[in-house]
């Protein structure tokens, strides 16, 4: 079956249409596809190339794993499937970390993200090439990476320099994970159905009760915020548990969920659910 993309407008929302992959070159200014990148770091601060098959585009280049997202995926979604494709590497949501994104106006346009990894990895144990798309892996210095993208031995479509390595050694996971699975008291001070007031968006009337954790500190600097699902009128107070996290890629606000006890929502009723906010952010959702 031929592989489908979502497309998305320059605001990052899906606009409903949906394109093949030899289609690439019919889209029209405006309309996007997304692309992902895996920046894959050792403990020696290395990073991981893999090497293009030979019967494909750019043939025998090197480059960091990555492709374009398939119709229904998220982003992560997808780059996970392309590392256990490309290299036979599995890795869970948690571990990854996103590093950048970039948007590229040119017919085609696309955005891409960057997501990075930090793992040692034995690559004669551990790396293998089921879809032979590529047919070779090896982790270099950021020195030696700069000099065979100099040396033109690597794709020139790979978005990787030192200033995002430079950031790439400083980045860790979210704080936000350390939470998941925990008993959690969310303080409500924006109850099932009021609108927020702001400038800057138009938020919907609150569908779920919205709070924070007391004495936690979120990435703005401010308390953890949480979303409370399952329960069907305004509240003051609630104490659940933590069945996911959102994690905003574009902003450094997560926002905890907290459901009853043995009470779980599948990703779709999550999104449905915190809408009213979240569709105004691009995010993964984050599970134990």
């Amino acid at each position: 079956m031929e592989e489908e993309w979502d497309i998305y407008d320059i605001d990052r929302k899906k606009t409903g249409k949906i394109a093949k992959r030899d289609d690439e070159d019919k889209l029209e200014q405006g309309e996007y596809h997304i692309i992902v990148n895996a920046v894959i770091l050792n403990s020696k601060e290395e990073i991981l190339l893999s090497r293009r098959a030979p019967f494909k585009k750019n043939p025998l280049f090197w480059e960091c794993a990555g492709g374009s997202i398939k119709k229904g995926e998220t982003s992560l979604e997808g780059m996970l499937r392309e590392l256990k494709e490309e290299l036979g590497l599995v890795f869970d949501k948690k571990e990854a970390i996103h590093l950048a994104e970039l948007r590229r106006d040119k017919v085609p346009c696309d955005f891409k993200d960057l997501w990075l990894f930090k793992r040692d990895i034995d690559i004669a144990n551990e790396v293998s090439f089921e879809d032979e798309e590529s047919i070779d892996a090896k982790f270099v210095t950021i020195d030696k990476f700069e000099e065979m993208f100099k040396a033109g031995e690597i794709i020139k479509a790979v978005d990787f320099n030192r200033e995002l390595y430079n950031k790439a050694l400083k980045l860790t996971k979210r704080k936000s994970y350390d939470y998941l699975g925990k008993e959690l008291k969310v303080e409500v001070d924006r109850p099932l159905g009021e609108k927020r007031k702001s400038d800057k968006y138009d938020y919907e009337p609150n569908t779920v009760n919205y709070g924070f954790i007391p004495n936690t500190i979120s990435g703005d600097g401010e308390e953890l915020d949480a979303y409370i699902l399952g329960v069907d009128e305004p509240v003051k107070e609630f104490k659940g548990e933590c069945i996911g996290v959102i994690y905003r890629i574009d902003d450094d606000d997560d926002k905890l969920l907290i459901a009853p006890e043995g009470k779980n929502f599948t990703d779709e009723e999550i999104r449905k659910l915190t809408n009213f906010q979240e569709q105004y952010f691009t995010s993964e959702i984050i599970r134990e």
